[in-house]
């Protein structure tokens, strides 16, 4: 007999604030509008998000990381780092403690450890929502062979959870083909990080208001983190020495921006590449619609994880009605191709970044651009993505215990 998802609870957790992850949030909201009993645990690591948020159809509860861990997490020596790194686990495990539910929901590799041991100490089924790949996020950046042995840990451990897992998601072909080649598992259910139709929230503040400019300036967008792990945020703003009466905007913060506000003072360009905070996802894509082209601007190198990136501002730019300039990679590529919503480029090459940028807003390109936007937004909105899910969690549901 199918079970009734009303009388089905749904603990999901994940290793990060919530706020601001639209992909937990929009498949929280998904389910709740379901039937299904959702709570969220989530681990705040700055100490400022409110113990309790309720929010329409679920609730997600924090746990504060211990401020002596956070701080010797950002410790340069690697002893301190690992230890407070250590200490984050050890907090987020005595919080996990508390999920209880049918279905327990990890949100990545840091999260799938801790979900493993609830849903057996509940009984629950297990879901492994892999956003990336985890493991591969250690060797970006790192010398040939310095990460060796604890990559083999996590890979075994992913490996070891995952294939007891009831079902594993993750975000597009390229990954769900990788996952499936490493482990003894069965191809996951991909599931895109499309933006919905519908946002949620008050209509935020028009972009060029914020900012001053004038309507007819010509605005390049970028929205996420500021971090240089895959990012070609450099090459960006340097491509801007190419372009004349065209602005740069971040919506985003990160470990990067005062090098990038540094590079921006040296280069005489503060009149034209703006910093802005970030918004509330329910905010996003009102906010973003007052641009002319979203940068979707990820390097290839470092790790396949870089290489196989779909992220999610480039479904946001979709859901805005924004045409793109993306890097020339497979999963991104794909996407520009078949709805040909943009121009490609070497995101390395800021010549070629400023060459996809004109030729993106040649009028006739533009028009057709935002002709073909329409298509791509009726085919990848998470209204339509998210049915996947829904389908995901009746079966579960419907399953024997």
């Amino acid at each position: 007999m199918v079970g009734d998802p009303k009388s089905s609870k749904v603990s999901m957790l994940v290793t990060n604030e919530v706020t601001h992850d639209s992909r937990v949030l929009k498949e929280a909201a998904a389910l709740a509008r379901l039937g299904f009993q959702v709570t969220i645990l989530g681990l705040d690591r700055k100490g400022t998000s409110p113990l309790v948020d309720e929010r329409e159809g679920f609730v997600a509860y924090h746990c504060r990381e211990w401020r002596f861990g956070r701080w010797l997490r950002n410790r340069r020596s690697l002893p301190l780092n690992f230890l407070g790194k250590a200490l984050k686990a050890l907090r987020f495990f005595l919080f996990s403690c508390k999920a209880k539910g049918d279905i327990i929901h990890a949100h990545d590799l840091d999260a799938l450890p801790f979900g493993f041991l609830a849903a057996r100490r509940c009984r629950a089924k297990l879901v492994y929502d892999s956003h990336e790949l985890a493991v591969e996020q250690w060797v970006q950046g790192a010398a040939p062979g310095s990460f060796t042995v604890p990559i083999t840990i996590l890979s075994r451990l992913e490996g070891y959870i995952a294939s007891r897992a009831e079902a594993v998601i993750t975000v597009n072909e390229s990954i769900a083909q990788e996952l499936a080649r490493r482990y003894p598992i069965a191809p996951p259910l991909i599931l895109r990080n499309c933006a919905p139709l519908r946002q949620e929230g008050g209509r935020a503040p028009f972009l060029k208001d914020l900012l001053g400019l004038p309507a007819p300036d010509r605005v390049v967008i970028h929205t996420g983190d500021l971090n240089p792990r895959g990012r070609a945020l450099k090459e960006l703003i340097l491509a801007f020495r190419h372009l004349l009466g065209i602005h740069l905007v971040f919506l985003g913060e990160g470990a990067m921006e005062r090098e990038l506000r540094e590079l921006t003072r040296r280069e005489g360009m503060e009149s034209r590449v703006h910093f802005l905070k970030p918004v509330l996802p329910g905010d996003l894509i009102s906010t973003i619609t007052g641009a002319d082209l979203a940068a979707v601007m990820i390097k290839p190198h470092g790790s396949l994880n870089n290489l196989y990136s779909l992220p999610n501002k480039l479904f946001e730019a979709i859901a805005a009605g924004l045409p793109v300039v993306a890097s020339d990679l497979p999963e991104i590529g794909k996407v520009v191709r078949t709805y040909e919503i943009g121009i490609l480029c070497d995101p390395e090459d800021p010549q070629d970044i400023a060459r996809a940028i004109e030729e993106a807003l040649l009028p006739d390109r533009y028009r057709a651009f935002q002709e073909n936007l329409k298509r791509a937004q009726r085919e990848l909105s998470w209204e339509k993505e998210s049915e996947k899910l829904v389908v995901l969690y009746q079966r579960l549901i419907g399953a024997s215990g």
